[in-house]
């Protein structure tokens, strides 16, 4: 049998579109039986798993959609791991070319192995690249056909009058058809909230028409919950305005998936563009209104895109106290346009009040004056006593690493023993499960403890890096922060120093007298 090199393992988990449908269909939990396979496996080779990455169950296509195998790269990248256990390589990477170039890159560059019930993949071996490189080729394919599959067969749905997506439209629900597929029937109390939306936005009278926002605002004044129980919002009702369910059409392919290098998007096509067919549910509103509504939707005037470049100096930075959400600047545009810009929260019905930009700016800028001076204080005023108590201290956590390094050094002899054990059939597999887990939970304990004393080593160390580097540069920017007319610069040197603000106002108004009345909550950087 093989003999894997001595080093530090971890395995992957991912769940492909097959499991979930099996573990729909009860057949157990797919993570549960792959994770006792990594278990076997690293049994045969007498390894140790150090750590598993489990991928949420539904995880996406491509690399970017997948955290954990992000963070798995990361460390192989960084010569982390010596090996990585995975039931199958096609779990890896199922996305493009590019991705699969990606993670056979990572593999190659740090030589990390990959192991595998079936076969053990050493990057650096031409025959095993080969053989990676095809398994991702072979995974690609299959992932191709099943998808294009799916898709014929859901195009095949709408062509049948079926509705075909998970979830239904706000005013129907989804009803199983007594032989293949789904259709929608009407949800009695929701409905009638439809026909009335439909009815205030296409109102005979133009006069008495309500807009989407008014919409909004009347039925949260009368407490009618959305489709999720939240508040609703335009964006809800304009969807709802669209949306060819109500006049009992099916349809496919509306807001399609469309991908580029760094990015995707849904972009909204219109009803000529799309396919559309007479459903088996029925309609909740007529033709004409609906149509008298598309009419009304996209005859109103559209406000021109915002400019690309950036007028927010603090954009990406300050958030809502009270809903979490950005908080943007606004110009005032009325005729005179003397008003000054205005900061306000971009979460609709938000009671979080807002208050002249350049004043809050100015606060920030204040704040972070008064928060150098406090940190200066720290660095620059340590008493010679202070300094040799630090370096003392530093001696100490030197010291402490050592030792925790010795007492790591001494739990890895342990394992061996109890691998030693197994193979002599003293330890059944469930005891040395449960000896093997004893053992690496009192490592993770020691590295937790290492990590900390590395922090306190760290802190000490960045007194000189705070002296020469850090302070000048704070002190940089709030000289020049006001001195600069470009928001971009300033938004850059403003990040250069601060992650992110809290803005909080409870009460206010133009003519308060309380333009000051607000907090923030500045948070620096670290350093």
């Amino acid at each position: 049998m093989f003999k894997l090199p001595e080093g530090r393992y971890c395995g992957y988990l991912r769940k492909s579109r097959a499991d979930i449908e099996a573990e729909s269909r009860g057949e157990g939990d797919t993570y549960k039986r792959h994770e006792k396979i990594l278990f076997d496996l690293a049994t045969r080779y007498n390894i140790n798993l150090s750590k598993i990455y489990r991928e949420k169950p539904i995880s996406g296509e491509r690399i970017t959609e997948r955290p954990e195998v992000i963070s798995l790269l990361e460390d192989v990248e960084n010569e982390r791991w010596t090996g990585v256990l995975v039931v199958e390589v096609e779990r890896l990477a199922r996305g493009d070319t590019m991705d699969q170039g990606i993670v056979a890159q990572a593999f190659k560059f740090s030589e990390t192995l990959i192991v595998t019930p079936m076969r053990i993949y050493n990057p650096l071996n031409r025959d095993d690249e080969e053989y990676f490189e095809f398994g991702l080729f072979m995974s690609r394919r299959e992932f191709k056909t099943i998808n294009r599959r799916q898709q014929d067969g859901r195009l095949g749905g709408v062509d049948e009058g079926r509705y075909v997506a998970n979830i239904a439209p706000y005013g129907y629900t989804r009803v199983k058809l007594p032989g293949k597929g789904f259709t929608l029937e009407k949800h009695p109390a929701q409905a009638p909230i439809v026909e009335l939306v439909f009815r205030l936005y296409t109102d005979p009278d133009p006069t008495k028409r309500m807009g989407t926002a008014l919409i909004a605002a009347y039925l949260n004044e009368k407490q009618i919950p959305s489709a999720k129980g939240k508040k609703w919002i335009v964006a809800t009702i304009n969807s709802m305005l669209r949306n060819i369910h109500y006049i009992g059409y099916v349809k496919w392919g509306q807001r399609a998936l469309k991908k580029k290098r760094d990015s995707k998007s849904r972009p909204r096509k219109s009803l000529a563009d799309f396919f559309h067919k007479k459903g088996l549910h029925p309609a909740i509103i007529g033709e004409d209104t609906f149509y008298k509504a598309q009419e009304i939707l996209y005859g109103s005037p559209q406000r021109s895109a915002p400019s690309k470049k950036l007028s927010n100096p603090l954009a990406g930075i300050i958030r809502c106290g009270m809903c979490g959400g950005a908080m943007q600047r606004k110009p005032y545009r009325g005729r005179n346009n003397q008003t000054p810009p205005s900061l306000i929260c971009s979460t609709q019905y938000c009671k979080n009040v807002g208050s002249y930009f350049d004043i809050v700016e100015k606060k920030i800028i204040l704040g972070l004056k008064q928060w150098l001076a406090e940190y200066k204080s720290r660095w620059l005023e340590t008493r010679p006593e202070d300094l040799e108590k630090d370096n003392i201290k530093l001696r100490v956590n030197q010291d402490t690493l050592r030792r925790l390094g010795t007492k790591l050094s001494e739990l890895t002899e342990q394992k061996k023993e109890v691998y030693t054990l197994l193979e002599k059939k003293v330890y059944t597999h469930e005891m040395f499960f449960e000896r093997m887990n004893d053992i690496t939970r009192e490592m993770t304990e020691i590295n937790n403890v290492i990590e900390k004393v590395k922090e306190e080593i760290t802190l000490e160390e960045n007194q000189a890096t705070a002296v020469k580097e850090t302070i000048p540069k704070i002190e940089h920017v709030l000289q020049s922060y006001f001195l600069e007319e470009d928001p971009e610069v300033q938004n850059a040197m403003i990040r250069s120093i601060l992650s992110k603000v809290i803005y909080t106002k409870e009460k206010g108004g133009r003519w308060s007298g309380l333009e000051n009345q607000f907090e923030i909550e500045i948070h620096p950087r670290k350093y």
